[in-house]
């Protein structure tokens, strides 16, 4: 008997999941085999999803193991895989993985794991087209590596950061004669497989954009981050906005990505890319093989308008190398408004108790969708990097406003407090208590997780 065709996924709790999932199933006709790698976040997140229990599912898997040569094999002997569905940074070798042992056309091994890894994405750009601006950088694993590296290069300040990671977690900045025991301690902290990078000075842009099956690519839209030194950290994100196709930055940045995309040989894929830009131009910080994170792909499609629909230009492209052509941007209506997200920090780790300026935020005509609403009960932490940020909004805005006034405005108008800003009366805990119980209710255990343990993966 023919099997029907179906696609993986691995921990689909996050918004892009469910959209694929959909996606497929309603266009291709494929289902969706869902892959879970932890008990704990299973039971805690897939109840909230309701198309995890829908007719484009096909089944359910636990993976707790991660051999996934081992994985795909199984998986071979009951389904017919066609398609995987790497939809955030962590998936992306895992998933490789699994099409590279199934042989499917999707499958670009040694580029995809190139993407997993900083330094080797770097060296095969360089490689693939010396003629690409790339700063100078190195994988170190020591103290001595470090310091002759900055010998070697005369580095006058460079930039340290875990070779595999994302979210602009653990960046750390150290100048030339900083001491072997500062640098130690860093490398104590993360590992010994860390990138170093020749510091730049400059603003930070990113550049979002699909690869087709014939491995070129079409930027769908470029913005800047705006960044600040709070909570300790020098490089703190707390938003991003679009940068105009009449910019004078605009061009260099889409010409500079499109030859750096071209460079990795990557195809069928959604890509999203940050250069610095200095005196000299674009200069590459690193690249990711996914749709943007922080729902930036949403964020894409509302600025083109309703004809464009990135979750179902990556759903085919995962599952067909059939060439989609033009995709239909639409750089007249981008042209008239800017885009931002605007993002919170908490000071501290703390459970919230209350939020105030909500429901202002919501009421303004510049809002568009919230990343992460905030709400009392949330449990966070103190604010290092994007992936701990409190709360973050999307917006847009005429010309005649600047983006950055707009962020700060939206970083007044939500006010927090939480367990960490002192004593608190029980009535006053009230709000939170209630938030609390309402997740608790939504991450209660289903009856078909405990008879899922009595199904794994043979």
């Amino acid at each position: 008997m023919q099997m029907t065709p179906e696609a993986v996924i691995l921990d689909p709790y996050r918004p892009y999941a469910p959209m694929l999932i959909q996606r497929l199933y309603a266009r291709h006709g494929v289902r969706t085999i869902c892959l879970h790698s932890t008990w704990r976040e299973r039971l805690l997140l897939e109840g909230r999803s309701p198309v995890l229990r829908s007719a484009a599912v096909s089944a359910h898997y636990m993976v707790a193991d991660h051999d996934w040569r081992t994985v795909a094999r199984r998986l071979a002997m009951h389904h017919s895989i066609v398609a995987v569905l790497p939809y955030e940074e962590g998936m992306v070798r895992p998933l490789t993985i699994i099409a590279e042992e199934l042989g499917l056309s999707w499958s670009q091994p040694q580029v995809q794991y190139a993407f997993r890894d900083k330094f080797a994405l770097k060296a095969l750009v360089s490689s693939n087209d010396p003629s690409i601006r790339l700063n100078t950088f190195a994988r170190v694993s020591s103290v001595d590596d470090v310091l002759s590296v900055v010998r070697t290069h005369r580095l006058q300040r460079y930039v340290l950061k875990p070779n595999s990671g994302s979210g602009n977690q653990n960046v750390a900045f150290f100048e030339h004669d900083a001491s072997p025991v500062e640098v130690g301690a860093y490398l104590a902290k993360v590992g010994s497989d860390v990138l170093m990078e020749e510091y730049l000075n400059g603003p930070e842009f990113w550049v979002n954009g699909q690869m087709d099956a014939k491995g070129l690519p079409t930027v769908v839209g470029i913005g800047r981050y705006y960044r600040i030194h709070d909570n300790g950290v020098e490089n703190l994100e707390v938003g991003s906005y679009s940068v105009q196709p009449d910019d004078p930055l605009f061009a260099p940045l889409r010409d500079y990505a499109m030859s750096v995309m071209s460079a990795t040989g990557l195809r069928r894929s959604p890509f999203h890319l940050e250069a610095i830009v200095d005196e000299r131009g674009p200069c590459l910080v690193e690249v990711a093989a996914r749709l943007c994170g922080e729902l930036g792909t949403l964020l894409d499609m509302r600025h083109h308008g309703p004809q464009l629909d990135l979750i179902d230009v990556a759903a085919h492209y995962y599952v067909s190398d059939h060439d989609l052509g033009a995709l239909p941007l639409d750089w007249a209506q981008v042209s008239r408004a800017w885009v931002a997200t605007a993002t919170g920090i908490s000071t501290r780790d703390q459970r919230l108790v209350k939020v105030d300026g909500v429901e202002d935020v919501e009421e303004s005509s510049s809002f568009l969708f919230w990343i992460k609403r905030p709400e009392a009960g949330d449990f966070v932490h103190q604010t290092q990097s994007l992936t701990t940020r409190a709360w973050a909004v999307t917006v847009r805005g005429d010309l005649q406003t600047d983006p950055r006034v707009a962020i700060d405005g939206l970083r007044s108008t939500i006010r927090l407090q939480g367990t960490g800003d002192g004593e608190l009366q029980l009535s006053q805990k009230w709000p939170m208590y209630r938030g609390v119980a309402g997740k608790m209710w939504a991450s209660r255990p289903r009856p078909y997780q405990a008879r899922a343990l009595l199904h794994p993966l043979r």
